[in-house]
């Protein structure tokens, strides 16, 4: 397609298709037929795409993990868009390939195919601890089946090269508009007209599990997607980008993505972009001293735009007081607050009678919840303490294994910082906003964070086996 040809276009394209997306998803709020209409679609493009080209395999799915939140914007039965993309991309690259290991790209790795194939048979293990001990079955597939994700590692691997980069973070974009127009406008809607959470704009996004909205107070409302995960990644991409060459309608992108963060009130979004953000800085400060102090001028500049547009979406077209952004990051005692806070103890306790081994998957908790909704005695098998979590099920060496997944990262990132500065930069700060924020949110253990963690592991991988100044996997040390 000759319209497709350029980066704008393409942009366009995917942008319309977003949007296009959006609006099918609230017409099958009210019509349930769509869904199954468009989960045929999906199927039949998802097919027809990756049997042409084997690199629709990583777009497809990445770009319904960036825009879909928890991946049930369009349901029929217990058909999820997520899960059909998933079986259909799972069960064709592995039917064709399953019997060719040899040839896979990922088996050369000699330093990431261990530990991937490691933390694969601690969630076995895990599996079949749980249904040893006779955890709940349901609870035990819930808490596991994320991880299936994983599976995506070698497909993504295998068919990734670099001349695809550019359309991967098109298809990012793409989505981060979508979800940042998405945040805002939402914000406006309930904060000057609907005022109340009994309307069918609420349920259309409570019951496709794209995100919450909750009433603050003073007609403010918290507007949390779980997939606004990818615009702090966003963000340091743009930001990263602009560093070496300043564009104006960056920066402009930079304070919409920035003002959608601080209305998703996610104090653990915050603080995984604070911390990436100050790590960034070191790098910036070490790699390139003069501008150092530039850099830092312009996330000011981008926070007081960032700033202005959520009083513009708050106070247009009726004026209203805003506060709640300063108590918001200082109230402790709120229920989401209390909630973690009462977990730790317990949590930590039940980890000392298997610390090595874990419990299983399914592991159910219990603790005495201040939540109104819950309040009392509470028993979950799954927790916000994302690192905790996964100890609890499936041991510290599962743990182990994720931490140095990461140190991977990590070290191969500073390995091609010489020629590749902004990848190199991207990689670090995103792994270390991911390692953060999965401290207090549970993104690791979930296709979200797993997402992300395959795509820079690919990303940077592919970097440091095609770069000739370093040695090849066999010989690393």
């Amino acid at each position: 397609m000759s319209f497709l040809s350029t980066t704008k276009n393409k942009f366009l394209f995917l942008l319309s298709i977003f949007l296009l997306a959006e609006i099918f998803s609230w017409l099958a709020f009210y019509f349930s037929w769509i869904n199954l209409f468009i989960l045929i679609i999906i199927a039949l493009v998802t097919i027809v795409l990756i049997w042409q080209k084997p690199i629709f395999a990583l777009y497809i799915p990445l770009a319904e993990i960036v825009w879909g939140s928890l991946g049930h914007s369009f349901d029929y039965g217990f058909l999820s868009i997520r899960l059909v993309i998933f079986l259909i991309i799972i069960l064709f690259w592995f039917s064709k390939n399953i019997f060719k290991i040899k040839k896979w790209q990922i088996v050369t790795d000699t330093r990431l195919w261990p530990v991937y194939l490691m933390i694969l048979f601690l969630l076995m293990l895990g599996i079949v601890t749980g249904y040893y001990k006779n955890f709940t079955k349901l609870d035990i597939f819930l808490d596991v089946n994320a991880y299936f994700y994983l599976l995506y590692l070698p497909i993504w691997y295998q068919v990734y090269e670099k001349k695809y980069l550019k359309n991967i973070f098109v298809i990012i974009k793409a989505a981060v508009l979508v979800i940042t127009l998405k945040t805002l406008i939402v914000f406006n809607v309930f904060s000057q007209y609907l005022h109340g959470i009994d309307n069918d704009f609420y349920r259309w996004i409570r019951d496709t599990r794209t995100g919450e909205i909750t009433d603050m107070g003073n007609n403010f409302y918290r507007i949390f997607f779980q997939s606004q995960f990818y615009l702090l990644i966003a963000w340091f991409w743009l930001f990263i980008k602009n560093w070496q060459k300043f564009i104006w309608l960056r920066f402009i992108f930079l304070s919409f993505i920035s003002a959608a963060l601080l209305i998703s009130l996610s104090r653990s979004f915050w603080l995984g972009g604070v911390v990436a953000l100050i790590f960034l800085f070191i790098n910036l400060l070490i790699l390139n001293k003069q501008k150092f102090w530039l850099h830092v001028l312009r996330v000011l500049a981008i926070g007081c735009g960032a700033f202005l547009i959520v009083q513009v979406f708050y106070n247009v077209p009726k004026i209203n007081n805003i506060n709640i952004l300063q108590q918001r990051a200082t109230d402790i005692h709120e229920p989401a607050v209390n909630s973690r806070l009462q977990l730790w103890d317990p949590l930590l306790q039940e980890i000392k009678y298997y610390p090595f081994t874990g419990h299983g998957f399914g592991k159910q908790v219990s603790y005495h919840s201040q939540d109104p909704r819950v309040e009392g005695l509470h028993s979950v098998y799954a927790f916000e303490w994302g690192w905790l979590d996964m100890w609890l099920k499936a041991g510290f060496i599962f743990v182990l294994a994720f931490i140095y997944w990461f140190w991977l990262l990590y070290k191969r990132a500073y390995g091609i910082v010489k020629h590749d500065i902004q990848m190199a930069l991207f990689v670090l700060s995103s792994i270390t906003s991911l390692i953060i924020i999965h401290f207090f949110t549970p993104y690791l253990n979930h296709p979200l964070g797993l997402g992300l963690l395959i795509l820079v592991t690919i990303l940077i991988s592919y970097e440091k086996r095609t770069d000739h100044n370093y040695k090849s996997f066999n010989l690393e040390r």
